[in-house]
């Protein structure tokens, strides 16, 4: 890979302690190795701040798992966030507006301050937009977005491999809801989003609570 790639390993592994992807140190047989951060294929070069120490094993699994972009909507309830949680791996990026917020200062889950979801909502999009200009690595977009059009935009945009959309019994919808801090507001937000929701063609649904489970799993 020429000089600039050596010298850039030499640099990152002269202190590495442990790989950057499962944050755990060199073992025999598997010693840490310097990874692209953006692979070489998508635009990523061999300047120093695109490498970090990686296991060869994870650097492999990486390579194999390639680039991905999913789309995550749903209700208020539907499990957005958890499936992700399941799905998703070590070094994924994960654009979750809820999460957003709290790292801006909020100390709620869940139902913001306007002026928080005001700042969130900027952070997402220019994220999104990051994202869909320069589709590097594996993503999870979650967001609710009912309509259909929106979503298949939305989709188109990032170019995504795939969209799921989370779409529980009403029942389960309602016994989550009652959960939280404020039942009655979640309850009329799920109602609303219910309301508004329609089809796309590149939706891939999940309506059994058991189905997502089971692909959590896999």
């Amino acid at each position: 890979m020429g000089y600039d790639h050596q010298q850039a390993a030499t640099l990152i592994l002269a202190e590495a302690t442990e790989c950057a992807i499962c944050h755990l140190p060199p073992a025999p047989g598997d010693p840490l190795t310097a990874g692209h951060i953006d692979d070489r294929q998508i635009g990523g070069g061999n300047e120093l701040a695109n490498y970090q120490p990686e296991h060869l094993s994870c650097n492999s699994r990486k390579k194999a798992l390639g680039s991905r972009i999913v789309l995550v909507a749903g209700p208020p309830c539907a499990g957005k966030t958890t499936y992700v949680q399941h799905q998703a791996i070590d070094g994924d990026l994960v654009l979750d507006l809820d999460a957003i917020a709290r790292d801006l200062g909020s100390t709620r889950y869940w139902h913001h301050d306007a002026a928080t979801m005001a700042r969130a909502n900027a952070v997402m999009r220019r994220e999104v937009l990051r994202l869909a200009a320069t589709r590097r690595g594996r993503a999870w977009i979650i967001r609710c977005v009912p309509n259909g059009r929106t979503r298949t935009g939305l989709a188109r945009m990032v170019r995504a491999d795939e969209v799921v959309v989370l779409l529980p019994p009403g029942r389960t919808l309602v016994r989550r809801a009652q959960a939280r801090p404020d039942p009655v507001g979640t309850i009329r937000s799920i109602n609303d989003w219910l309301a508004r929701y329609t089809e796309s063609p590149l939706d891939t649904v999940i309506k059994d609570a058991r189905r997502i489970r089971a692909r959590s799993q896999a």
